[in-house]
């Protein structure tokens, strides 16, 4: 497995990780009614900035974590590990997908929270489903990239 193979089945699951966060966080807001007073933006958006904060401090902590015990396991199964950190024009254009399919859904995101503020849903909520967007995005063009390069295309 390259190295970029593994940064990508790093960002994958602690993608995973943070998404379940969110989801268990902002599903905590509506269900305390949270989301339903006149301060809900705000609640929400405070909520979200020290999710981002602590997600930035915890994927650092994992992608380093998770590299050194990649490298442990390669040690023992194959002998030796990767040591080729060089990211070759395979790379950037399987980076490329992934770019591409994160943009695609962020822009959806974007496009149903307009509608939704179109037919009168409330801000909240369509910046929630703009969060999604984002957070879904990324999470797919992880998988993406991960899938073309298992598939080798």
């Amino acid at each position: 497995m390259s190295h970029e193979e593994k940064n990508t089945v790093l960002q994958i699951i602690i993608g995973i990780i943070i998404n379940i966060w969110i989801v268990i966080e902002v599903r905590n807001l509506y269900e305390n009614g949270l989301m339903d007073n006149a301060n809900s933006i705000q609640i929400w958006a405070d909520t979200i900035f020290w999710i981002v904060i602590f997600s930035i401090f915890i994927g650092i902590i994992l992608s380093v974590f998770g590299t050194i015990v990649f490298s442990i396991l390669e040690t023992f199964i194959i002998g030796e590990a990767d040591n080729n950190f060089i990211a070759d024009e395979r790379d950037k254009m399987i980076a490329s997908t992934g770019h591409k399919i994160t943009i695609f859904f962020s822009g959806a995101g974007f496009i149903i929270l307009i509608i939704g503020l179109n037919y009168g849903y409330e801000i909240v909520d369509c910046l929630v489903v703009l969060m999604f967007g984002f957070s879904l995005g990324g999470l797919l063009g992880e998988f993406a990239k991960l899938t073309r390069y298992r598939l080798s295309i």
